[in-house]
Formats: C-alpha cells, sequence, structure tokens
C-alpha cells in the first residue's frame, strides 16, 4: 500500500509542476490572479479581476513583464493579455474529462508559488447562461468550492494537460470551470477581432430589454442605453443624445456593453463607423469616428 501511495504521490506532483509551467499571476485589482498561457505570448485569465488595460504578468520564477489586456469573451467571461517575450510554455490541451474523472487544479499564491489540489469532476455538461445573450455550451464543475489561489488557474489531468481555466464562479458549492477548447477558441477570437488599440466614442452606457413596439422591427430583445455623454467626444460629434439606444455597430447586433467594447478595438481607431441607434422607436444610422483610448 504504501508504494502505491508512493508512486501516486510522486506521479500528482509531477503532474502539478508539469501544468504550473504554463500558470503565470496576473496583477488585479484587489489581489493577484492566476492566468494560463495559451500561446507564445498570450494568457488567459477571468476578465472580472482586470480594470486596466495595461497589466503585470508573473511568472514562476519571479520574472515580471509587461501585459496588454487584447480584449474580453462574454460568453467565458475571460480576458486575453498579450506579452510580449513571455517565455513560458503554453499549456497542453486534454480531452474534455468526464464526470467522476480526478484532476488536478493549479494555481499560484500571493506570493507566486504553487497551489495544488486534487479535486474531482462532478459535473461535465452545459450550456451555461454567462449573460443576457451570451452562454457557455459547455462546462466543467470541480467539487470544492472556489479558491483564490486557483482563480484563473488550470484544471489539469493526470499527465499536467489542460482541461480548462477555474473560475471564482461557483453553483450550488461547486466550482465553475471553463472547458479548454472553449477558453482557447475566445482567445483566437479576441485576437482575431481586436488588437492593442482600443477605441473610444465617449460613452457610458447600460443593457436595458426593449419592448416590442420600440424594437423598430428588429428581433433583438436588448440594446445599449447611453446614459452619458463626454463632451466633445466622438459620440458627442456625431450627435448620439442620451436616452439613445446602440442596437447595432456595422450591422452586427448589439446588446451587451462588452460587444461594443470588442469592436471598438484594432484597426476600428481613425475610421468612421455605423452605429444603428433608437431613438424612441425609430431606428437610425449614426456616423462615429473612432477615437483611441489613451491610457
Amino acid at each position: 500500500m504504501s508504494d502505491i501511495l508512493s508512486t501516486l504521490s510522486t506521479q500528482l506532483a509531477l503532474a502539478a509542476e508539469q501544468a504550473a509551467a504554463s500558470v503565470v499571476q496576473v496583477a488585479a485589482r484587489r489581489r493577484p490572479v492566476a492566468g494560463l498561457a495559451v500561446a507564445e505570448d498570450l494568457v488567459v485569465t477571468p476578465a472580472h479581476h482586470l480594470e486596466d488595460d495595461g497589466v503585470t504578468v508573473r511568472r514562476g520564477d519571479g520574472h515580471t513583464a509587461e501585459g496588454t489586456v487584447l480584449g474580453r469573451s462574454p460568453s467565458t467571461g475571460m480576458a486575453v493579455v498579450r506579452v510580449p517575450a513571455l517565455g513560458v510554455p503554453p499549456a497542453r490541451p486534454a480531452p474534455e474529462p468526464r464526470a467522476g474523472q480526478l484532476g488536478l487544479a493549479v494555481g499560484r499564491t500571493w506570493s507566486g508559488g504553487v497551489f495544488a489540489q486534487l479535486t474531482s469532476i462532478v459535473v461535465v455538461g452545459g450550456p451555461l447562461r454567462t449573460g443576457r445573450t451570451t452562454e457557455l455550451p459547455r462546462v466543467i464543475r470541480l467539487a470544492s468550492a472556489p479558491h483564490g489561489a486557483l482563480t484563473g488557474g488550470v484544471l489539469a489531468d493526470g499527465e499536467g494537460r489542460a482541461l480548462g481555466i477555474i473560475t471564482a464562479g461557483a453553483i450550488r458549492g461547486t466550482t465553475i470551470v471553463v472547458p479548454i477548447a472553449l477558453a482557447t477558441a475566445a482567445a483566437e477570437d479576441v485576437v482575431a477581432q481586436g488588437g492593442s488599440r482600443q477605441g473610444f466614442i465617449g460613452i457610458s452606457s447600460t443593457a436595458v430589454s426593449l419592448p416590442q413596439r420600440q424594437r423598430a422591427g428588429r428581433p433583438q430583445e436588448y440594446g445599449l442605453l447611453v446614459t452619458g455623454l463626454v463632451d466633445g467626444s466622438p459620440a458627442d460629434a456625431a450627435g448620439l443624445l442620451i436616452g439613445d439606444v446602440i442596437v447595432g455597430f456595422e450591422g452586427d447586433v448589439v446588446q451587451e456593453p462588452e460587444q461594443l467594447v470588442m469592436r471598438l478595438r484594432g484597426d476600428r481607431v481613425g475610421k468612421a463607423v455605423a452605429l444603428t441607434v433608437l431613438r424612441g422607436n425609430v431606428a437610425q444610422d449614426v456616423a462615429v469616428t473612432v477615437g483611441e483610448r489613451r491610457r
């Protein structure tokens, strides 16, 4: 029995070590959170904990580097950070697990050390609603409550391969994990849509439910109510008004603030874009020249 336990213990420690090689620490608002390298210069980490477009990323060996938030994925709740010359091996993806399978949750302590916990997978299913209009088609749940040191870390299999990225979300005491295939696809989508330049039009907004008679024949149920305008901003110059409801961007439906933020990234800066707005119950297109947010 002692040989079995010793062998198992050694294999688990090795798997945790292999998984931890791809886990970094990302500076956040209140405390550091973990992040997972999914490419040579890309880290995925929970978006809720980030408030700036520039962040500091710390490797396991203590080396730090400056990263830029390229964008956020509304459905997964993850942010994608580009870190040039990161020097961390990307995580190796594993096939989707099954309920009942054991896994290793690997994160970073406050001081940057490895935090590893053996856990069991209790649910693999979906979909899971993550917003008014967004959902995760698949989700993994662990038989343990969320832990700060594991938030943004990796759920690994017995070979140290990534099964998913651990969140701070919970359902009935179980921790929610975003499957690695979905997290990687979301990162690729953010990179394809975004870039390091964040556009600015100068509004504050909130998602609102649209009454049927105010949709102007559009099928969508939500839009972005303009609640504030910056004087002299691109939106102000284009004639947007407080009370307008933004429902489209260059022909694409917009129902969540993050959808608008994503579309203002990268090569949109300096270009005129068409915003579809509802003014009362009449839809109209407004041309807005996107400015660049200064950090």
